[in-house]
Parts: C-alpha cells; structure tokens; sequence
C-alpha cells in the first residue's frame, strides 16, 4: 500500500501478523502502549519475537497498525449508521452522537485509543 502525507505505511496482513495486531491491539488498549512489550504481544498471540518482527519490523509500527486498524474500524462503524440514517441532514448529524454513545459503550470503556495513545506519544 502506498504511503502519503496523510496515510502511514501499512503491511500485508498474514494470519500470525493478524494474530499479534489482535493480541497488540487489546494489550495496549488494557495497558498503555509504553506498558506492553514485545514479548508479551509475542507471547499473548502465540508467536516468536522473531516472527513479530519479521511481519512488524519493530514496535513502532505495530502501534501503526494498531491504530489504523482502530481508525478503519470506526469509520465503517460510523459509515453503517450514516447509510442507515438516511439522507436528512438532522438524522445525519444524530447518527453521529448516536454512533459515538454505542461505540463506546461497546468498543471503548476506556476512552478513545487515538487519544489515549497521544496521551502516552505525544511526539
């Protein structure tokens, strides 16, 4: 996938990437992002050190994928509620508040995993 300004690099997503973007995604959102290791993504998703790295590269970018995998989840979340609200701008404007209430209750009782993560890097 392509990078520009605005998309971070992506990787080819194997079933063991799957597994430790899984694994990663949970611990982080549980624990912080500085908390969890790679060990410990390794371990949780049941594969090598050597194996994270060879899909990741580093630490860094399974926090990438991370949270462009949390982005693109929300947007769809989002987009389903739009298509079902309709075309009238009032309906339109609710579905978002309505959205937001019902991804949180069910996606993040922790807060926003894009703020919780500035919060942690702020660089």
């Amino acid at each position: 996938m392509g990078t520009t300004a605005d998309s971070p690099r992506r990787i080819t997503m194997t079933p063991a990437a799957r597994r430790v973007l899984e694994a990663a995604a949970r611990l982080f959102y549980e624990r912080g992002i500085h908390a969890v290791g790679v060990d410990l993504i390794a371990a949780e998703a049941g594969v090598t050190k050597k194996t994270l790295y060879d899909r990741f590269g580093s630490k860094e970018q399974i926090v990438v994928e991370y949270l462009a995998d949390r982005d693109e989840r929300w947007r769809a979340f989002l987009a389903e509620r739009l298509d079902a609200a309709g075309p009238e701008p009032g309906e339109r404007v609710l579905a978002v508040f309505d959205a937001t209430r019902a991804w949180a209750a069910e996606l993040s009782p922790k807060g926003c995993s894009m703020v919780n993560a500035h919060a942690e890097i702020s660089d």
